[in-house]
């Protein structure tokens, strides 16, 4: 699948002129209230249509100004749960995705309708008409009537806020498996950087209606000039990890990141093999110069030091354990622990001082962050 966008709107006081390329990956679409994530992803769905430019999906043009072409949204090969799919409608949910599942070729199903239904919990609602129901249960049937599609590509539109954390936790490895097995990518708005980790780590970010930089959430961290937009101002520690096991009696999630095992805070809904990542505050790391016996702390990695950088009334130390890792400790400990560039040392760290980044909204601090190659502070607020 590739999606080729280079497309002009203004309404009112709002201009969006945005130039993008989608490929077959998972991709969230990141900004503040009004940046044009809405208006983006209803140009694609063809609810909207853009003043000039060009709209293309794996050769298919849905729009462009210049040969007059605009297809209509029905014929879109394109699944889209939008703010506005709320429309009153006298038809009832049942005769709504009955018809929606009909119209889709046979070879072409990927979900059958009862399977739909009951992943939703769409039966009590079969026989009532959609115009009677509540903002999140239309975004239910509307998110059903999108699968039930079959399209190359689903549009969502902040779905996860509106449907409720339930359901958002049934969904997510069925929208990974769209990607991974069926080859369907997902393009999801959202202002919540935890609710797009928690789909995929790449990112396009919007302010504006103008696109600031897209790519992997460590290469665009990078750019100074996005760093506010994240809500990243500058130090700590970011990590890929990739779910192990989850050891219930010791209350905790086991994972590894670039080799190194870590015992996490247990989080059982993570899938076996699945990747995400977690954020480790440099200060929340202590230094031994060896493995200690009969302690608390769980993670004890060693590994060899590669920098000593002075800030401020601190010392950042850069430990290379395989992956890097950035300790914060005071001038008086080098000093006294006698450490020098080439030590090995022992990084320990309280399985409790890990943070998923999928949950970052609900930190209340402040959080410094390290991109192997670049220090960033990282803001919940």
């Amino acid at each position: 699948m590739l999606l080729e966008m280079n497309v002009k709107l203004r309404r009112g006081h709002f201009d969006l002129s945005t130039q993008l390329s989608v490929g077959d990956t998972n991709i969230g679409l990141f900004g503040q209230s009004g940046a044009g994530k809405s208006t983006l992803l209803s140009l694609i769905a063809g609810t909207l249509q853009p003043q000039s430019g060009q709209i293309v999906l794996d050769g298919k043009i849905l729009f462009d100004s210049r040969k007059g072409i605009v297809m209509p949204r029905e014929q879109r090969p394109v699944g889209a749960v939008l703010q506005d799919d709320c429309a009153d409608s006298t038809e009832t949910v049942r005769d709504n995705l009955t018809a929606a599942y009909q119209r889709t070729l046979k070879q072409r199903r990927l979900f059958k309708l009862d399977y739909l239904v009951g992943l939703l919990e769409l039966g009590p609602l079969l026989d009532h008409a959609i115009e009677l129901l509540s903002a999140g249960e239309r975004q239910r049937v509307a998110l059903a009537r999108s699968l039930l599609k079959s399209p190359k590509l689903l549009l969502l539109d902040d779905t996860f806020a509106a449907i409720g954390n339930a359901y958002r936790q049934q969904l997510l490895p069925i929208l990974k498996r769209l990607q991974d097995e069926f080859g369907l990518p997902v393009l999801y708005a959202s202002q919540s950087l935890g609710e797009i980790l928690d789909l995929t780590d790449s990112l396009i970010v919007l302010e504006h209606g103008q696109i600031l930089r897209s790519g992997p959430l460590r290469e665009v961290a990078k750019q100074q000039g996005i760093l506010r937009y994240l809500g990243i101002r500058q130090i700590d520690n970011i990590l890929p990890v990739g779910i192990r096991d989850h050891d219930y009696q010791a209350g905790c999630s086991l994972a590894d990141s670039f080799g190194l095992p870590l015992a996490l805070p247990l989080r059982p809904h993570l899938m076996l093999g699945s990747q995400t990542q977690v954020s480790i505050r440099a200060n929340d790391i202590a230094l031994s110069r060896g493995f200690i016996e009969g302690i608390s702390i769980q993670n004890q990695i060693k590994g060899r030091i590669c920098a000593l950088i002075p800030s401020g009334d601190s010392l950042i130390v850069q430990v290379d354990c395989g992956g890097t890792l950035l300790a914060e400790i005071t001038p008086g400990a080098c000093r006294d622990m006698d450490l020098r560039e080439g030590d090995w040392v022992y990084c320990l760290i309280k399985t409790h001082a890990i943070v998923y980044l999928a949950e970052l909204d609900t930190l209340p601090y402040q959080r410094v962050v390290n991109h192997r190659d670049g220090y960033y502070y990282l803001s919940a607020g």
